[in-house]
């Protein structure tokens, strides 16, 4: 699951062995649960047409 830090600088996870930077993204096997962390804002690309070559 990808979540955001939104916590203070400094903060260490020990069962995640990690030290989050706020507002970098994560992926996370779950929530840790103590509200310092918002599911990741992500964008979905739209598929379109692929642009045509020129047969030069």
């Amino acid at each position: 699951m990808q979540l955001t830090y939104t916590g203070d600088e400094g903060r260490y996870y020990p069962t995640l062995g990690l030290a989050p930077v706020p507002g970098e993204t994560y992926d996370l096997p779950e929530n840790p649960g103590d509200g310092n962390w918002d599911a990741a804002k992500t964008q979905v690309k739209k598929a379109g047409r692929a642009p045509e070559k020129d047969e030069a």
